[in-house]
């Protein structure tokens, strides 16, 4: 598939090299980069794009999706990994989530809520140490959720090891799992952890 990957981070660069070691065409969106080697607007990388992958800041989606522009992005899929903090790392969104925003404001993209429980490591390895660890998705769309599922098996994720939670609403469950996130990682010290559900 052609994906679009915002953002040049931790998490975009470690998803846009794991999905192009799998086959998919990956561009790089960035603000800030545009113009180096390989690195496009976001604009332009979303324009020929299938995927689009919001591995930016949460507070920066909706605004990133918005200067793009409705007529751009149309019915593509958007994954969208975020996590929506204040600079005094609590909720930005209390009773709301990233996912439900964009979804909101762009009726006509299929967005997709996956991946924002894990470190990034964990996100592109998660057999590596964690074998019993569970990928949420929650989202509207059956074809895009169906997408989506396809991509994380890409990324090394067993199929009974990702969890449908159901529509856009249920992203406000894991996207509100993050305070629960970091309380474990300062008492573990390490972020080499996920939830796992066990059945």
């Amino acid at each position: 598939m052609n994906i679009a990957v915002l953002g040049t981070g931790k998490v975009g660069t470690a998803l846009g090299t794991r999905l192009s070691s799998a086959g998919h065409q990956i561009v790089y969106g960035s603000r800030t980069r545009a113009g180096e080697k390989g690195m496009l607007t976001h604009r332009e990388a979303v324009a020929s794009a299938d995927v689009i992958v919001t591995a930016l800041p949460g507070t920066e989606v909706v605004t990133t999706l918005e200067e793009i522009g409705e007529d751009v992005l149309g019915e593509k899929v958007v994954l969208d990994p975020s996590a929506a903090f204040t600079p005094q790392m609590t909720m930005a969104y209390p009773g709301d989530s990233v996912a439900q925003q964009v979804q909101k404001r762009f009726p006509r993209t299929r967005v997709v809520k996956t991946l924002n429980t894990m470190n990034f490591t964990i996100m592109v390895d998660p057999l590596a140490s964690l074998p019993q660890a569970t990928a949420f998705v929650s989202g509207d769309d059956a074809a895009a959720k169906t997408v989506v599922t396809d991509l994380l098996a890409d990324l090394g994720w067993p199929r009974d090891s990702i969890l449908d939670l159901g529509g856009v609403e249920t992203a406000l469950a894991t996207e509100h799992a993050a305070p629960l996130f970091f309380a474990t990682a300062r008492s573990l010290g390490t972020a080499n952890f996920n939830l796992s559900i066990s059945r």
